[in-house]
């Protein structure tokens, strides 16, 4: 079976999946594929798009030791002493990087390096009465009810951000909020799966 998308129903057609007759659903971008090479086996593929298809954001665990060498470097610099406990390969809207996550005596910080080792974001979790009371309203309202379970500082060449991660019904919800309280989106988290064939088969 395959899936068609029909003055925008998604119906049911026979066959298998191509292009054929109209029922194709397109290409992935090649990045994915990427991301599903390198992944960890035992680890998490996240992918956010956005309303119109748009992807926002892709990444990937990947075992530490595929860090390049000057990515390493350069988060362990901004931590000195810090443990790596974990690494991601991410594709974003401005270019590819890592991300380096770091125990840094009992906290847990991460780095994102782009390909030329620069660190261009870090990400540290703090306690809920360290984030602005504007940022926590905020994110109650974008999702209402549910409980919080924690809150992320995020800090990058064009400003601070915070994600407050919530849950409800079962699900878990992200709300990226800006220090004065806008929403700039809210997600929901969503477990999928992926099954690309093996690279040579």
């Amino acid at each position: 079976m395959r899936i068609v998308r029909t003055a925008g129903v998604i119906a049911a057609c026979l066959g298998t999946l191509g292009t054929l007759g109209g029922c194709g659903l397109g290409r992935i971008s090649p990045e994915i594929v990427e991301l599903y090479d390198m992944a960890d086996p035992a680890g998490v593929i996240e992918i956010e798009v956005d309303r119109d298809g748009s992807i926002r954001e892709m990444e990937a665990d990947i075992d530490p030791a595929d860090l390049p060498a000057a990515v390493r470097a350069a988060a362990m610099a901004m931590a000195p002493g810090g443990t790596i406990t974990g690494a991601e390969r991410e594709f974003t809207l401005t270019a590819p990087a890592w991300e380096v996550k770091i125990d840094d005596a009992g906290v847990a910080k991460e780095f994102v390096v782009d390909e030329q080792g620069n660190v261009i974001e870090s990400e540290r979790e703090i306690a809920r009465a360290e984030a602005p009371a504007a940022v926590l309203a905020a994110a109650d309202a974008a999702v209402a009810g549910g409980e919080f379970v924690s809150v992320e500082v995020i800090e990058h060449g064009t400003g601070t951000e915070y994600h407050v991660k919530k849950a409800r019904g079962g699900a878990r919800y992200k709300v990226v909020v800006a220090p004065d309280g806008t929403v700039l989106r809210a997600v929901r988290e969503q477990r999928a799966e992926i099954e690309i064939p093996l690279a040579g088969t």
